[in-house]
């Protein structure tokens, strides 16, 4: 069959077409997750703060406008010098997917993050919260039919008060086995200039 002009552009729109409702499955934007997480991060020189704990993470998709909508919350304690602590990130924003074929897309983010800290020592306490934003571009894609690959670059920003705890890039870096349609258990890693974290998690989409 001869191809037209027309036929090309509409194989190109296709080709390139938002993919928050993609044919396929694995690759939704809607789920709900949880997982566990160990977390590192510098406070000031020379000092880190590490613990574990758990988490919720969320996303769902704007219809087939490729725009998806993402929230999350963590928390995790140890301790430091014989001080307790707590620590708390919350993460809301939105992004876009663009899908390049049934098993690629190339996503964009950007979000608001927040950080709450609780430390306490023989009956005294003391909190604190910094907040900011954070900015993304990646790949998202199956390596098998299976399993899926995540790959993104950002920037971090979080300061308060001229007080600043993040101010760089930021890399995530995460492996997705997905058992049927609706289950997958994935692990992921962030790593960038004073944080570091751990997840594994148990994913439900749709």
């Amino acid at each position: 069959m001869n191809r037209t002009p027309l036929t090309a552009l509409l194989g190109l729109a296709l080709a390139a077409s938002p993919a928050a409702h993609a044919a396929d499955a694995a690759l939704s934007y809607t789920y709900v997750e949880a997982h566990y997480n160990s977390l590192d991060i510098d406070i000031i020189d020379d000092l880190d703060l590490g613990g574990n704990g758990g988490g919720v993470n969320g996303s769902f998709a704007f219809g087939d406008t490729g725009i998806y909508g993402f929230a999350g919350y963590e928390s995790v304690s140890g301790d430091l010098n014989d001080v307790d602590f707590e620590l708390d990130r919350l993460t809301g924003g939105l992004g876009y997917a663009l899908q390049i074929d049934d098993r690629l897309h190339v996503i964009g983010e950007a979000a608001y993050v927040d950080y709450r800290g609780e430390a306490s020592r023989l009956g005294e306490r003391d909190d604190a919260s910094v907040d900011g934003y954070r900015v993304s571009v990646g790949v998202r894609g199956l390596m098998a039919d299976n399993i899926e690959g995540l790959a993104k670059i950002g920037h971090t920003r979080v300061e308060d008060s001229g007080y600043t705890l993040f101010d760089g890039a930021v890399a995530e870096f995460g492996f997705r086995w997905h058992i049927d349609a609706a289950w997958s258990a994935g692990l992921s890693t962030e790593l960038g200039d004073g944080i570091n974290s751990y997840k594994l998690g148990v994913r439900m989409q749709w």
